[in-house]
């Protein structure tokens, strides 16, 4: 009986070890990639898939692999586009400048010189988070370069407003409103785990995984260009690339994506139930109108 137990107990634990550290690989593990000098910064970049080029643009805290592959939704895309995503510089294997001068609209300008190096002169374009802002920026200040725009889990908000952008990860507010705090007894009557414990195991797992694909120095000063990446409104309604906006109705960029609903031309919108702004990409309503909105605006096959 002794012996019985024992070797449950040596199994469990390999059984645990295997799946930390397949969670660990699934985090860390990178796909094989090249490397291109965009204005002196390093940018590691992928390409996989055949068809009409479609760049995808991941979020702060992340990397190409954790905000798309990750998820599904780089090979979902892949069956049907040539697929090409990157590092943002400050993050993943791509370089780490922590001048803020370095980041900005320079974001944006390793999006089209990416594509300069790669000999494409018009592409699809997804955007996530941050990479919804660079991309709806690359929409106003390069129409020519885009065929159509995916601004994902992200929105627009007003220059001349002076708050800062609300918290991606806390329950959406309304503009003008003041975030109310639940209680810790209605939080642990709704949740399976309680909302302080859930809290703080989310925080630990993101900070340790930003810890080692963020330099903090270069989240400093990227975050200090934010403005730089601002879209006037006049801008919004002049758009005529084909969008869309997907957005989580938990997402705290919510009420963003709302504003850009109510003043873009030629934007689709869809609002995800449920989902919220670490959940969304593995949404089936996420991938499945991702991919219904690219495939719609592929340049028509002559018969």
């Amino acid at each position: 009986m002794r012996k019985k137990l024992l070797v449950a107990l040596v199994l469990l634990v390999v059984a645990g070890a295997a799946g930390v550290g397949s969670f660990f690989w699934l985090l860390l593990h990178r796909a094989p990639g090249e490397f291109f000098d965009s204005n002196g910064v390093p940018i590691y970049y992928t390409v996989e898939g055949k068809g009409e080029p479609l760049i995808l643009i991941h979020g702060i805290g992340a990397n190409a692999d954790l905000n798309w592959r990750r998820p599904g939704v780089t090979g979902l895309l892949a069956r049907d586009f040539q697929v090409i995503s990157f590092d943002l510089r400050g993050h993943g294997l791509s370089g780490q400048p922590a001048d803020p001068s370095q980041y900005g609209t320079e974001l944006v300008e390793d999006v089209v010189r990416l594509m300069d190096h790669l000999h494409i002169a018009k592409a699809h374009v997804a955007g996530y988070s941050l990479g919804g802002f660079i991309a709806l920026k690359l929409v106003t200040t390069h129409p020519d370069r885009v065929r159509s725009a995916a601004y994902c889990a992200s929105g627009w908000s007003d220059a001349a407003d002076p708050t800062e952008l609300p918290n991606p990860y806390a329950e959406p507010v309304p503009p003008g409103e003041k975030k109310v705090k639940t209680p810790p007894a209605v939080a642990a009557s709704v949740l399976p785990v309680p909302a302080v414990t859930q809290k703080t195991l989310f925080n630990r797992v993101r900070n340790w995984v930003g810890d080692r694909i963020v330099n903090k120095t270069a989240l400093k000063a990227l975050k200090k260009s934010y403005g730089a990446l601002r879209v006037p409104e006049s801008a919004l309604k002049e758009n005529d690339v084909p969008s869309i906006c997907l957005v989580g109705k938990r997402d705290g960029l919510y009420y963003l994506a709302e504003a850009l609903h109510d003043r873009m031309a030629n934007l689709e919108y869809v609002r995800i139930e449920g989902a919220n702004h670490f959940t969304t990409p593995f949404y089936g309503t996420f991938q499945s109108g991702l991919d219904d909105f690219f495939m719609r605006h592929r340049i028509p096959v002559s018969p």
